[in-house]
């Protein structure tokens, strides 16, 4: 019974996560009204589970990086872990899959990816988008690092721009603030 329980709590902190992350996509794109700016509709954006919907649109995926198949027995032994879909409208753009340790003070990235090759709306988007959610996840359950898990090396200058760096023992890693949700 306490298993359910933890799976459950942790399922609705993995939507209100995500609800979140597309509250947030919603006021930076009104920010972007208000400055004038005729950027991307950000509007258009949904965050949702890794779903057989989404496995499904990956398999359309012209050379990805990873098989993200794997997410679904992923999913099944990691209960407090976080996946995401990220969606601009009917396109998948990006996936991620994020998992805390068991005293959920640092969060590890285990795979995150845009669309590779082709051409799409959130094309240089998807990581920063990722960890708006990802950063709601750890201020939910009270984690104070992010680590990136084994990053892409083409990949590491982007995680820099988020404001990841390396620590002594060489991992990749952010530092959380404390914010009030």
């Amino acid at each position: 019974m306490p298993r359910e329980r933890t799976c459950l709590r942790y399922q609705l902190y993995r939507s209100r996560a995500r609800k979140l992350a597309a509250d947030s996509t919603s006021q930076l794109q009104y920010e972007l009204e208000l400055a004038g700016s005729n950027a991307l509709d950000l509007s258009r954006v949904r965050f949702e589970a890794i779903t057989s919907q989404a496995l499904s649109a990956f398999e359309l995926w012209d050379h990805p990086h990873f098989s993200w198949g794997d997410v679904v027995e992923w999913k099944a032994r990691e209960p407090l872990a976080l996946d995401i879909a990220i969606w601009f409208d009917d396109e998948l753009c990006g996936m991620c899959f994020a998992n805390p340790n068991k005293s959920r003070l640092r969060i590890r990235i285990v795979r995150l990816e845009g669309r590779p090759k082709e051409a799409h709306p959130l094309k240089n988007r998807i990581a920063t988008l990722a960890m708006i959610a990802i950063e709601h996840y750890a201020h939910i359950i009270g984690s104070r690092f992010l680590e990136v898990q084994e990053p892409q090396e083409g990949a590491v200058s982007i995680y820099k721009e988020l404001g990841f760096d390396f620590d002594t023992k060489g991992r990749l890693v952010k530092t959380l603030e404390h914010l009030v949700l």
